[in-house]
């Protein structure tokens, strides 16, 4: 039987697999970091925290009335750039780059994660796509990429054996490392989908900003991404439309395969809001990251936006038991952290 549109298809042994991910991201934080404070499992190098403001126009029309976007506000928020690796490096090494959204004072109840503030976090990625189709492909890879740290040279030679039993997501990885010349120039994608009241969407944000930057050659300082937006920030606003792409072929867009890039040609996305970065002073990185203070779940969103797909679905059941080994680690509050309180460390982005 095909699939249905907005229709969520979980496996029977999903909790089953959740449970062998977690095992393989605790082992891995474990191997990474022997001691001492743990880094995020991905996201590691924070590149900045910015203030921001999410601006939902008056005169959007009636199908676009949902959620967060049902009547004409501005909403005041964070965003954290990061790199996704989780060792933090030079920012000219190809890597994929995050823009991880907090607003507050958003009206209505939260699926999860309700700190009586009103957050809302939306994550988004500079890749359009996740990296494998399924949780127990994805699983193998983590696995894979866990004994690199463990055994180095075996663990290559497992890397390069999955990926060559995995092409596609060799080529999907290959594809989302990408140089970055500056962060207000990328475009940046949920890769999953969401819904949208009783519809699904996938969201974007779009830069205003021309794609003018150069990558800098080697002699560039590691955190030249920070200092290109201190700069950019230091005498202008920046500005992103920040987008939705509606599901309209339950096959060529499938919710359950986040693998599948959703293509413009089937559904074009429509501007449902303004994210403007204001004119600021921006603080330079620490000795390896920023913004550790921060914490974001897909999951903390009103239900009108609901996360959908396993890969929302495991970031669900897995997120708060690895807040609360990081928080063991750093001697902080493991309860509030697990909650992912926004001013602790907290979940994994």
């Amino acid at each position: 039987m095909p699939p249905e549109l907005h229709k969520e298809y979980p496996r029977d042994d999903e909790g089953r697999e959740t449970a062998r991910l977690l095992d393989v991201t605790l082992r891995t934080l474990e191997a990474r970091y022997l001691c001492g404070p743990q880094l995020r499992d991905t996201h590691a190098k924070g590149l900045a925290v910015v203030s921001a403001e999410l601006i939902v126009p008056a005169n959007l029309p009636e199908h676009l009335r949902v959620g967060l976007f049902a009547q004409p506000a501005t909403y005041a928020g964070v965003i954290r750039f990061s790199n996704t690796d989780p060792t933090p490096h030079h920012d000219r090494v190809a890597d994929m780059r995050a823009m991880s959204i907090k607003l507050t004072g958003v009206p209505g109840p939260r699926v999860w994660g309700d700190d009586g503030q009103g957050t809302l976090d939306l994550l988004l990625m500079s890749a359009k796509s996740f990296m494998t189709p399924t949780l127990a492909e994805f699983i193998d890879l983590q696995d894979c990429l866990r004994r690199t740290t463990t055994e180095p040279v075996l663990g290559a030679v497992r890397l390069v054996a999955f990926f060559l039993r995995h092409p596609s997501t060799a080529r999907r990885v290959m594809r989302s490392q990408i140089p970055c010349a500056n962060l207000l120039e990328l475009p940046y994608f949920s890769e999953t989908p969401y819904r949208f009241g009783d519809r699904t969407v996938q969201f974007r944000a779009i830069p205003r900003k021309a794609p003018t930057s150069r990558v800098p050659g080697p002699d560039a300082p590691p955190n030249y991404l920070n200092g290109r937006l201190r700069d950019d920030l230091a005498t202008q606003d920046a500005w992103f439309d920040l987008q939705v792409h509606f599901q309209t072929d339950p096959v060529r867009m499938p919710i359950e395969d986040s693998s599948v890039e959703w293509s413009d040609a089937l559904s074009f996305p429509q501007t449902v809001a303004t994210l403007r970065i204001p004119a600021q002073p921006v603080a330079r990185p620490g000795p390896h990251t920023i913004g550790e203070d921060l914490s974001f779940n897909p999951w903390r969103t009103l239900p009108d936006h609901r996360p959908l797909g396993w890969v929302n679905r495991v970031r669900q059941s897995i997120y708060a038991d690895i807040a609360r080994f990081r928080a063991s680690r750093r001697g902080t509050d493991s309860a509030a952290q697990a909650m992912g309180g926004h001013g602790r460390p907290g979940t994994e982005r």
